[in-house]
This record gives C-alpha cells, sequence and structure tokens, in this order.
C-alpha cells in the first residue's frame, strides 16, 4: 500500500537562463563632412545599449546598438568627438516558456581596438559580451501528512523566505536641464548618465519607485576661449510598476538599470537659453520575498507493519533581508612619464562587484575602471582610462549565502599627489541580498508490503531504561510505539528527557 502523502509548495527562485554571448564589432569609419580632421585620438571606447529586450514564449530577444565613441584632437589641438553606432540582434533560447519572468540583460565591453588609416578614416575591431539571466518562480514540494493511524512521522518545523512576486518593467523617463547661466555648448564630449533607487514602496501588489538620474557631461563650449566644460546635474524619476504579491512586509531584492539613453540640444525660445532633453530607457526588475512557516518530516515509521520510505535532500533560504552598506575607499594613479598640467575631469566609467563568504562573513571585491582627463604641461589634452581594484568586509554575520549584489560609486573626488600621480577618493555602496541556508532530509514517498502480516498489539507494556537525552521519538521508533502514548503514559513533558528516566512503553 501506498501512504497519502499531501504537498506543500514553497515558490522559490528559478534560473531559466544564464549565459553570456560574445559580439563581435568590426567597423571600417569614414568621418562625416562636419567633422574635423584627426590629428591624435585620444580614446576610442566601446559603449553597448540595449533599445529591446523581449520574452516571448521560450525565447529571449535583445536587440540595441554597439555604440563607439570616438574623442580625438583636430589639428589644432582641440577635442572633438564622434559616436557611429553599429546596431545587433540576439536571441536566446529559454528552457521553459515562462509566464512571469525577470529578465536581466547587461553589457560588458570586452576590447576595442582602434587604428588610424587616414586623418578621416578609422578601422575598428573589438568586441562586448551580454550577460543573460531569466528569473521564474519554481515551487520547492514538501510532504505532509495529517491522517491519524499507523504512520507516525516526526516533524521539523522552520521557516523559509517564500518568492511572493516578481516582475520586469521596461519603461521611458525625460527630463529637460536648462542651461542658462552656463558657457554656451558647442559640442558633446563626452557623457554619462547612472540611476539609483531612492525610495521604493509596495503596496497591494504595485510599487511605488523613487529614483535619481544622475548626468555627468564634458563638452566644448562656443565661448570665445571657453574650452572643455563639465556639467554635473540630477533629476527625479517616479514610476509606478504592477507586481503581485508585492506588500510592505515584503523584501525586494529591486534593480533599476540604464538600458540606453539619447542626448539633444535645443534652444529654448522662453528663457533665451539652451535646454538638454534627457530620454533614458530604464529597466527595473525586482524579487519580493516573504518568510512563511513550513513542516518537514524528517523520519517515519509504522505501528503496524514494516515501512519503505524514501528521502531528498533539500535546502532553502531563510531570513532573507537586504542590507545596504557604505565604503570610502582611496587608491593612487599614476598617470605615466608625462606631468601633469591640469585636471579636467575625473569619472568613473564602470563599476563591477563580486561576493564570497566565509565563516558568515562576506568579503566584497570590487573593479572600477576610472577615466581621467587632463592637460600635461605643455597644454595638451590627454584622456587615460584605469582600473582600481578595492575590496571591503562589512561587519555582518550570520550570513551563508549572498544571493545578489551591486555597486553604486556615489562620488569621485581626487587630488593631485606629484606631477604623475592622483590619489582617488571613491564613496562606495554595496547592495546585498543576503540570506542562511537551511538543508535537511524530507520524506517524499512511503509505502509497505500489502501481503506481510501486521503487528499483533496486545497491549502489554514494556520496561525501558532511558538515557539523558534520548529523544521520545527514538524511542518510539524502536519499538514501534506511538510517541504520544509514551508521553501520555509517562507523564512526560517535551520531546527529550532532561534525566536518566525508567519509562513503560505500551505497544501500539
Amino acid at each position: 500500500m501506498e501512504y497519502h502523502l499531501k504537498k506543500q509548495s514553497v515558490p522559490a527562485p528559478r534560473m531559466l537562463l544564464d549565459t553570456v554571448s560574445e559580439q563581435p564589432v568590426d567597423i571600417d569609419l569614414t568621418l562625416p563632412d562636419y567633422c574635423p580632421d584627426i590629428e591624435r585620438i585620444l580614446k576610442c571606447s566601446l559603449c553597448p545599449e540595449i533599445y529591446l529586450q523581449n520574452v516571448s514564449g521560450d525565447r529571449l530577444t535583445v536587440e540595441g546598438s554597439a555604440v563607439v565613441r570616438i574623442v580625438y584632437l583636430d589639428g589644432g589641438g582641440c577635442a572633438r568627438s564622434y559616436e557611429y553606432k553599429s546596431p545587433f540582434s540576439v536571441g536566446f533560447t529559454l528552457k521553459d516558456s515562462p509566464e512571469d519572468c525577470a529578465a536581466y540583460v547587461d553589457t560588458k565591453p570586452e576590447y576595442m581596438n582602434c587604428r588610424a588609416v587616414s586623418p578621416r578614416k578609422l578601422s575598428l575591431h573589438g568586441a562586448f559580451s551580454l550577460y543573460a539571466r531569466v528569473v521564474v518562480s519554481s515551487p520547492t514540494d514538501f510532504c505532509m501528512y495529517d491522517d491519524d493511524d499507523d504512520l507516525q512521522v516526526d516533524r521539523e518545523e522552520m521557516s523559509v523566505s517564500a518568492l511572493g512576486g516578481l516582475c520586469c518593467d521596461v519603461f521611458t523617463a525625460r527630463e529637460d536641464i536648462s542651461l542658462k547661466g552656463r558657457p554656451d555648448m558647442s559640442s558633446m564630449i563626452t557623457h554619462r548618465l547612472s540611476v539609483r533607487v531612492t525610495d521604493l514602496k509596495a503596496v497591494g501588489g504595485k510599487m511605488m519607485l523613487s529614483a535619481e538620474g544622475r548626468l555627468e557631461l564634458l563638452y566644448l563650449s562656443a565661448a570665445e576661449g571657453g574650452g572643455l566644460q563639465t556639467l554635473s546635474c540630477s533629476f527625479p524619476i517616479s514610476h509606478i510598476v504592477d507586481c503581485a504579491g508585492a506588500d510592505d512586509d515584503s523584501v525586494i531584492d529591486s534593480a533599476l538599470d540604464v538600458m540606453s539613453y539619447e542626448l539633444r540640444l535645443s534652444d529654448d525660445a522662453l528663457s533665451g537659453s539652451d535646454v538638454l532633453s534627457v530620454e533614458a530607457k530604464l529597466r527595473f526588475n525586482a524579487l519580493c520575498y516573504e518568510e512563511r512557516p513550513i513542516s518537514v518530516i524528517r523520519d517515519a515509521f509504522s505501528t503496524k507493519r514494516d515501512i519503505t520510505a524514501r528521502y531528498e535532500p533539500v535546502s532553502c533560504a531563510c531570513d532573507t533581508r537586504c542590507l545596504r552598506v557604505s565604503d570610502i575607499a582611496k587608491s593612487e594613479i599614476h598617470i605615466g612619464d608625462e606631468a601633469i598640467g591640469k585636471v579636467i575631469d575625473v569619472y568613473t566609467e564602470r563599476a563591477a562587484v563580486s561576493a564570497s563568504v566565509s565563516g558568515g562573513a562576506v568579503m566584497l571585491n570590487s573593479k572600477i575602471t576610472v577615466g581621467v582627463l587632463y592637460e600635461n604641461a605643455d597644454g595638451e589634452t590627454r584622456l587615460i582610462d584605469r582600473d582600481i581594484d578595492l575590496s571591503y568586509n562589512p561587519s555582518q554575520d550570520d550570513i551563508d549565502s549572498v544571493e545578489s549584489v551591486r555597486l553604486s560609486v556615489e562620488s569621485l573626488s581626487y587630488r593631485i599627489v606629484d606631477e604623475h600621480t592622483i590619489e582617488l577618493r571613491a564613496e562606495t555602496v554595496y547592495t546585498m541580498l543576503v540570506s542562511r541556508r537551511v538543508s535537511c532530509s524530507s520524506l517524499v514517498s512511503v509505502s509497505a508490503d500489502d501481503d506481510a502480516p501486521e503487528r499483533a498489539a496486545d497491549g502489554t507494556l514494556i520496561l525501558y531504561y532511558a538515557d539523558r537525552g534520548e529523544r521520545i521519538w527514538d524511542i518510539s521508533k524502536r519499538f514501534c510505539s506511538r510517541p504520544g502514548d509514551i508521553i501520555s503514559e509517562n507523564e512526560l513533558e517535551g520531546d527529550t528527557l532532561t534525566d536518566g528516566i525508567m519509562l513503560l512503553i505500551p505497544s501500539a
């Protein structure tokens, strides 16, 4: 006979796709007529942008452009820039066709080689990687047994982190930035847009998102003698996202990323000043966790017959929480043989972080790529980038696993140490989703031989001398007696004996 076990399901995140695809970039480029000739290339960078990511059926489609940004000096020693966009389209096959999922597609430039064939022609060869992940909700099943017959079960009560909801939303944020009071803009040289979540509230299946967009811009002034100018400004972003299962008690693992953006300069006829319009395509992902009590059957026996039981190991996250820790790191950048005459701009190009856990402690290792625009002692413009390796051990204990970690460089300042060295001071913020892991063996099936004879219940009592620390369950299983009967017969409290004692064991 097969004992009927009921099932209780706890939803948990499951990775439906986790892959990397490298995309080559090979371009023979001729500058348009409005661009001055190239005298010296300061920097050639690859900045992939995503315009579309869509999950349909068992396929994830990603479309975008590989944006090549060239910063160079013309014949007069003036900084210039040019952008060229090469479109791409990539498809990923999923293991299933999800109804709801959270899709993460991130880009990483791998390398970019740029060679000037002539003052107007460039040969470009590079590659970038697409990191694609798709997360779905998948149930983890635990067996339950409530029938009051011969099968006795030993339960372990625990609390686990259940995935209450997940969402993925792509939306557009727009902002007009007045340049009144600033030197007129002739052309943009470099620009960077970043976003960070400032507040997130979940109520009744909806999330109220508040964020800040931060634009950093280097441009060439149209004013006589204006030269290169920097602009740093921020603007608010607000958005409402539908996320079934999200509420005020949820622990939310959220990510807000810039997929792509456009900058346009126009005249404001009313104010008589220039207006810089920002239009950004943003992606918001969220996984919502809630603590849920469950009962796991870790052992079983029958009072009447021999049984065959099958167990499987299970591992679940519990005590899931979101931590936000900050650090201030210092590092030095060596420019090289040229002496620094003047620093024009220092900025963060990229930032990546990974986490490792040992003995309940977390170690965060990050790499920040920093760009430095400066003039040498002869007044010639130069642009370099350097990688900075950072490590940080936040004072957090009782952590088994870091489910996700993100890094934001909140501010970057510098001071000139000597004519070849700059000291950087980076204020970093790490956002981590951490948890503890609980592992056990859980009963998944139990059966008995129908042809085997049942044990006879003769009503006798067995005398047993128990040791201190023995569990009533272990004694019950040894004598095939119900644990409740032993506790009742001997007027015991609790499941573990605090002293050695003589017990009367009733037959089932």
